[in-house]
């Protein structure tokens, strides 16, 4: 999502085109665009900026960019990235089209390898495509707002809102494992008992499965924070969860030494992919974040897929460690002690 060289062309585009809506009273909205710093010095007017990723959303309010707090205020130019998963792209597609002023314009752009081909073909069906072309291995294609019946994008909306998954929980697309538990999770679901106590924390919560089955199921556990980077993932959470015993915070991953607490345990199941693919470093991340969070005595349970090389990681930042339990496809770590003093080039 969001390339630079796309944006660019989209930039002289805009310039050349639709010279109309380019003026210093005019207003521009970037939905899902990942880098938030390319927009330092684009040629476009009075730029808002909406994610729901704190980090991202950090750095353009850093940069002073608007960041509007409902979907009130319309826009001359609405700019939206599409995501790889379908449904969150239409989603989105509606939300940055109720953000559209009449008369103004919405640009899609993406990777053809995210499916914006797709969106853009569904697109033609339902409203007229003023201006399409490729570039950068991508997409891009600008819709004029003329029109605000279009009963479609309503019920696209949907997908932009919470709503129950297959057990039972409140997740959306976007998400990770959104339409149902994912088997991981699950797998180390299994291992919570009652040596799970104290306070704890759960590092990519989610939607908050692990820290709902913690709570069920340890019962001298005396608060557990889930700490998600994605917004939606802990609205989401709040809803599943009904317990005092929770509390939430939204942060990046790399945040996590300003929280001001040492926690009894760790829980995690640690992504390693990113918009880019792959990425084990994003999972040693996770580790890391638990390593600096964690008491002395403190421990970290956490589960991967069987072939991913956390182990010299965590023998780095741990006095002890220990296979829990394993299947054919995932593996726990059980961490004990975080040391104080470690090698950081290991990590």
């Amino acid at each position: 999502m969001g390339s630079f060289k796309r944006l660019q062309y989209i930039c002289k585009t805009l310039e050349t085109y639709y010279t109309e809506l380019i003026s210093p009273k005019a207003s521009t909205l970037f939905i899902n665009y990942v880098e938030a710093r390319d927009l330092k010095n684009i040629n476009l007017p009075n730029i808002g900026y909406l994610s729901p990723l704190k980090k991202q959303q950090y750095e353009a309010k850093e940069l002073g960019f608007e960041i509007p707090n409902n979907d009130k205020k319309k826009y001359e130019i609405v700019i939206t990235s599409i995501p790889k998963s379908r449904e969150e792209a239409l989603g989105q597609v509606a939300r940055a089209y109720k953000n559209t002023k009449f008369g103004g314009v919405l640009v899609l752009e993406g990777n053809k390898r995210n499916g914006i081909g797709s969106i853009i073909k569904i697109l033609s069906k339902i409203v007229q495509i003023d201006y399409q072309t490729s570039k950068a291995h991508g997409k891009i294609a600008i819709i004029k707002v003329v029109s605000r019946r279009i009963g479609t994008f309503s019920t696209w909306l949907d997908f932009s809102m919470p709503s129950k998954n297959k057990d039972g929980f409140f997740s959306m697309p976007g998400l990770f494992s959104y339409k149902n538990i994912d088997p991981a999770s699950q797998f180390l679901s299994l291992s919570f008992n009652d040596n799970l106590n104290g306070n704890v924390i759960d590092l990519g919560s989610g939607w908050g499965f692990l820290s709902s089955k913690l709570l069920k199921n340890c019962r001298n556990v005396k608060s557990v924070t889930l700490l998600d980077h994605d917004q939606r993932a802990l609205e989401c959470a709040k809803t599943n969860i009904n317990n005092p015993k929770a509390k939430f915070k939204w942060a990046d991953i790399n945040e996590t030494t300003a929280l001001g607490i040492k926690f009894d345990n760790a829980i995690c199941n640690p992504p390693f992919h990113n918009n880019k693919g792959k990425n084990i470093e994003l999972g040693k991340s996770f580790i890391k974040a638990a390593h600096n969070n964690l008491k002395s005595r403190g421990s970290l349970l956490l589960v991967a897929n069987i072939q991913l090389p956390y182990e010299n990681t965590i023998r780095n930042l741990f006095h002890n460690f220990q296979i829990h339990s394993e299947n054919k496809y995932f593996k726990i770590i059980l961490a004990n002690k975080p040391k104080r003093k470690y090698d950081h080039a290991l990590v």
